[in-house]
């Protein structure tokens, strides 16, 4: 009888990492597509820093095949990632919403700051979060703010519009629809050197959020389960090194040469890397919270 009890447990072994070979062997992830140098479309594929580092981890945490899909807009991957349709998505912000239907991988890789623009010589003082109302806002559709005092804020205290892109953001802007846009900071400097916007745009020097990046898995996905635990281990490696921050400074240097901008410094280890924390910038907004998980 113990041989057949030792039997049928190495048979269900057996079946279980079959079902993973057929369920798990192949990933399909997507991201922003205009968020550089983390992810963007360069020659009709989704290239950049997060793309790399999840090709790199998923296949260190034993993913053969990984297939990156490029949508439209954000708002097209996360309802992807909530169907089914995709198995992981990047550059994902955390929120109570979202994790309904994401399964995310801890640590965060990366964070982004929250940037306020408004038009060249219209800037105003922003030391506490009041200072934006009595202003008209917008953002992109499928942005939010996470569940802290500042996304509350946004939802209840703000006149806030929702674009369905960054480049409509910045024509409502200029046509002075609205007084400022709220974007995270590898959007918002895509689009001003793309459109070479520095001449007409200002970013304010406070900002009134910061947003950690993670990768997750959609619920519905059959990998989630398998490779979460898996995944998060060797992003934990990864920030050891520095490794998100290496493949910044890379795919910056990429953008840049595909545009003919020419080169910029690059950011320190500390504005781009989630291994080392960011120093909070004395002129940050005094109601800013401590820093609460966040939603892209």
């Amino acid at each position: 009888m113990k041989k057949l009890k030792a039997l049928f447990i190495v048979l269900i072994s057996l079946i279980a990492g079959s079902a993973w070979a057929q369920t798990c062997d192949s990933v399909s992830v997507s991201g922003p597509v205009g968020d550089v140098p983390g992810s963007w479309v360069l020659d009709g594929k989704l290239t950049g820093a997060a793309v790399e580092l999840a090709q790199t981890t998923l296949k260190a945490a034993g993913v053969k095949n990984i297939k990156f899909v490029t949508y439209k807009s954000w708002s097209e991957v996360l309802a992807a990632a909530r169907s089914g349709e995709l198995d992981m998505i990047i550059s994902a912000g955390w929120s109570v919403e979202r994790a309904r239907y994401l399964s995310y991988v801890y640590p965060a890789y990366g964070y982004q700051f929250l940037y306020v623009m408004v038009r060249k010589g219209e800037t105003f003082p922003l030391t506490k979060y009041e200072d934006l109302k009595g202003r008209k806002g917008i953002t992109g559709a499928g942005i939010t703010f996470g569940d802290s005092a500042w996304g509350l804020f946004v939802e209840t205290q703000l006149e806030l519009a929702r674009a369905a892109n960054i480049g409509e953001s910045f024509k409502r802007l200029f046509n002075r629809e609205v007084d400022y846009i709220l974007a995270y900071a590898d959007a918002a400097a895509a689009e001003i050197y793309v459109r070479d916007l520095g001449d007409k745009v200002q970013i304010l020097s406070t900002y009134p959020f910061r947003i950690e990046t993670f990768f997750a898995f959609s619920k519905r996905s059959k990998c989630a389960s398998f490779l979460a635990d898996k995944l998060g281990a060797e992003v934990a490696k990864a920030a050891k090194t520095n490794q998100y921050f290496l493949f910044s400074k890379k795919y910056r240097t990429i953008f840049n040469e595909s545009q003919n901008i020419p080169p910029t410094p690059a950011a320190t280890p500390a504005a781009t890397s989630a291994a080392t924390p960011a120093a909070t910038p004395a002129a940050t907004p005094a109601t800013t919270p401590a820093a609460t998980p966040a939603a892209k």
